[in-house]
């Protein structure tokens, strides 16, 4: 599935002029709504005689593929160079979740609805199909998928029983059951009822370290980078405390829920911890960008700054608005990146250029650096500053 794609390979690829054909096709029979933007893009490739070889080439590629692969279901990504010798394709399908053990018949599993949202919460037009020529793959659509559905663990647990689930960006649930059997606190007073407490404290101890155990294996075997907790308060609090570090650094949500209530109760509560914690986290990079770069710190600002900051490798982590388009020119000669629409490279002095969406040209740049890019709703003062900013390392 696309979380697995490496980004990283695919920033390093090249190739000379516009000779990448990039596809996101969003269902079967998708490149048949493209025909007119591949007839439009055949009509403007006509002036440069390679790069018009390049496309018609690159399409054959794709139709031939099609024709051997059909898509049946699903989405499916692209990537055709025949210049290069390169070519290939990513299904890009969100499997329907698996249904978790015991749970109930009816309602949506706990991925449907987390992978529904996330589905509604992309940005406009994420979602349809695309047909880009440029100089690279084009994987600004890949990145943002990977960032909203970025894999994250969900602990549901109360006193007689905890479900562990690995929530990834192909909605299937994984889930490990951990049975407590904690028994209830007694009233009596006397000998007998302390006793009674310092076991029932002692089994829920290795309760929770079991529990917590098993999320340090999973993050052994699985890349995740937030853990929720929901269930009964008491458990919860013993399973943090008992949490290892490198677990507990990616604890972002808890929450007292009463898991009587059935499983669409319990997935409703855990989604709007999620998404909550989302907002959060995004509205909390935002104000760390605004701290550092008020003070002349450790941040830039603007698509200047942040594409200077990138070529470097100073970026740690950008903030980029979901659906921002920012103007750039690459040139042919030198192969610079320009900000807006320059009438001549700054680099070279060359009239030789054409236009990027610069904002897949950044990503591919942090791709590179191992930096991370996280796309966000609209932020007011994001916006007016350009869309776009970033955290430093140096």
């Amino acid at each position: 599935m696309f979380h697995k794609i490496n980004l990283k390979e695919w920033a390093g690829v090249t190739a000379p002029d516009r000779a990448f054909l990039s596809l996101y096709l969003s269902r079967p029979k998708a490149l048949e709504t493209l025909e007119k933007r591949i007839k439009n893009a055949r009509a403007m490739l006509k002036e440069n005689k390679d790069e018009a070889e390049y496309f018609e080439e690159n399409i054959k590629l794709v139709q031939d593929y099609l024709k051997k692969n059909p898509l049946e279901s699903g989405g499916l990504c692209i990537f055709a160079c025949w210049a290069l010798d390169f070519f290939k394709a990513y299904p890009l399908e969100l499997e329907r979740a698996a249904r978790g053990q015991g749970g109930d018949s009816a309602g949506p599993t706990l991925t449907d609805v987390i992978s529904s949202a996330r589905a509604q919460s992309l940005r406009p037009g994420a979602g349809a199909d695309l047909l880009v020529v440029d100089s690279s793959p084009y994987i600004r659509p890949l990145a943002e998928l990977q960032d909203e559905y970025e894999n994250f663990a969900v602990v549901i647990a109360d006193n007689t029983c905890a479900r562990i689930f690995m929530v990834t960006s192909s909605t299937r649930e994984e889930e490990e059951r951990i049975h407590g059997n904690i028994k209830n606190h007694v009233r009596k007073g006397g000998w007998s009822q302390q006793r009674y407490e310092r076991r029932r404290d002692k089994q829920l101890h290795h309760y929770a370290k079991d529990i917590a155990e098993k999320l340090g294996q999973l993050e052994q075997e699985e890349d995740f980078r937030r853990v929720l907790l929901v269930g009964s308060k008491e458990t919860l609090g013993e399973i943090r405390k008992s949490l290892p570090k490198s677990v507990a650094r990616k604890l972002v949500g808890e929450k007292a829920v009463d898991l009587h209530k059935g499983t669409q109760y319990v997935n409703k509560e855990i989604f709007d911890l999620f998404f909550a914690e989302e907002r959060q986290s995004e509205k909390e990079l935002w104000e760390q960008i605004k701290g550092e770069y008020l003070r002349k710190g450790l941040a830039v600002v603007g698509a200047d700054d942040v594409l200077e900051a990138a070529k470097i490798g100073r970026v740690r982590k950008a903030v980029v608005t979901r659906n921002a388009r920012i103007e750039g020119l690459r040139c042919r000669n030198c192969e610079n990146l320009a900000v807006g629409k320059p009438e001549k490279c700054p680099n070279c002095d060359s009239d030789s250029l054409f236009e990027v969406d610069l904002v897949e040209e950044i990503v591919e740049i942090l791709a590179l650096t191992r930096a991370e890019a996280d796309f966000v709703a609209p932020i007011v003062g994001l916006s007016e500053i350009g869309d776009i900013a970033a955290l430093l390392r140096y």
